[in-house]
C-alpha cells in the first residue's frame, strides 16, 4: 500500500528531474543557430519513432481513427506550438528562467479547472495564483540583464507555453477516456506533428539534415525527444491515475532542477530578483496543490464523469 501510494510521487520527481535537463538541451540546440522549425520537426520526427518502437514491442494499437481529434489537438496544443515558442526564445532566456516559467503551469491548471467548474473555489488556491503572478512579475519588470533586451517578451511568449500545456492537462483529464493507452496517444500525436511539421520546414527550405544529427545540436535534440518521450508518459499516466492538479507538482522538481542543471551546464548566475522569484513561486504551488481529499475526490469526478459517458 505505501509502495502503490509513493508510486506517482516517483513519477513526477523522474518527469521533473528529466523535463529540467531539457532546457538545458534546448541552448545547446539553439546555440548553433538551427531553425526552430527544423529543431522542432526533428524531435517530434525522433519521438514518434521511439513511441512507435514502443508499441510494436508491447504490442499496442497504433492508430485508432475515433481518437483522432484527440490526436489533433495533443499534436498542436501539447506538442507543435510550444515547441516552436521555446525554441524561439530560447536563445533570449536562460535555462533557469525557462524552468521557473514552466511552473506556472500548475496555476493555469487549477484557474482553467476553476472556469469550468471543475474545481471549487478555495482561497488558498487562490492565493496561490496570485503569488505565481507575484513571481512572475518578479521576473518581468526588474531589469535581470539577460542576454536579450526584449527578454520580458520572450518571458510572456513561453507564459503562453505553459498555458497550452495547462490546456493539455485539463483535456487529458477530462477529454480523453481513461481507457485510451498512453503510448497511442503519444505516438500517434507526435506522428501527426511531424507530417506537418517537417514537410513545412521542407517547403520552407529549413535545411537541417539528417547529417545534423551528429552534431551537437542534434546530440540535443535527439537527448530532448527521448527524455521528452520517458517524462510525457511517465506524466500522462500521472495524470490518469491521480489527477491533473496533483500531476502538475511535477512543475515543483521542473523548475529546481531546471535552475541546478543551468548552474552546472552554463554556470549560470541569477540576480537576486530570480531567486526571490524562484520562492515565490514555490510557495504558490504549495498553496495551489490539493490536499489528499481534495484530490481523492478529483480522480473520483474523474471516474464517474468517465463511466457516466
Amino acid at each position: 500500500m505505501t509502495e502503490h501510494r509513493l508510486f506517482p510521487y516517483l513519477l513526477i520527481l523522474g518527469a521533473g528531474a528529466i523535463w529540467g535537463a531539457t532546457f538545458s538541451l534546448a541552448l545547446i540546440a539553439t546555440a548553433r543557430g538551427a531553425h526552430p522549425l527544423g529543431l522542432s520537426a526533428w524531435q517530434v520526427v525522433l519521438t514518434a519513432v521511439f513511441f512507435l518502437a514502443v508499441c510494436l514491442l508491447s504490442r499496442v494499437r497504433l492508430f485508432d481513427r475515433n481518437h483522432l481529434r484527440h490526436y489533433l489537438v495533443l499534436a498542436l496544443v501539447g506538442i507543435s506550438v510550444p515547441n516552436l515558442l521555446y525554441y524561439y526564445a530560447a536563445p533570449h532566456l536562460s535555462a533557469g528562467i525557462l524552468a521557473i516559467t514552466v511552473s506556472t503551469v500548475p496555476l493555469f491548471t487549477y484557474a482553467i479547472m476553476l472556469l469550468l467548474r471543475f474545481e471549487s473555489v478555495i482561497a488558498r488556491r487562490l492565493a496561490g495564483i496570485l503569488l505565481g503572478m507575484i513571481a512572475i512579475l518578479l521576473l518581468v519588470i526588474p531589469d535581470q540583464g539577460l542576454s536579450s533586451d526584449d527578454a520580458s517578451f520572450w518571458i510572456l511568449a513561453v507564459l503562453v507555453c505553459a498555458l497550452l500545456y495547462a490546456v493539455e492537462n485539463v483535456y487529458i483529464s477530462r477529454g480523453i477516456p481513461h481507457r485510451t493507452d498512453i503510448r497511442e496517444l503519444l505516438f500517434a500525436s507526435n506522428l501527426i506533428a511531424s507530417l506537418v511539421q517537417f514537410p513545412l520546414a521542407i517547403y520552407l527550405g529549413v535545411d537541417e539534415s539528417p547529417a545534423w544529427l551528429a552534431t551537437d545540436a542534434g546530440l540535443a535534440i535527439i537527448g530532448i525527444a527521448l527524455g521528452s518521450g520517458f517524462a510525457y508518459a511517465m506524466f500522462f499516466y500521472t495524470i490518469k491515475a491521480s489527477g491533473p492538479v496533483f500531476a502538475s507538482q511535477c512543475a515543483y522538481v521542473v523548475t529546481i532542477s531546471g535552475v541546478i542543471w543551468g548552474i552546472i551546464v552554463f554556470s549560470e548566475q541569477h540576480t537576486l530578483w530570480v531567486w526571490t522569484s524562484v520562492i515565490v513561486m514555490l510557495l504558490g504551488l504549495l498553496l495551489v496543490n490539493p490536499d489528499d481529499e481534495d484530490e481523492a475526490d478529483e480522480v473520483s469526478s474523474i471516474a464517474s464523469t468517465e463511466s457516466s459517458s
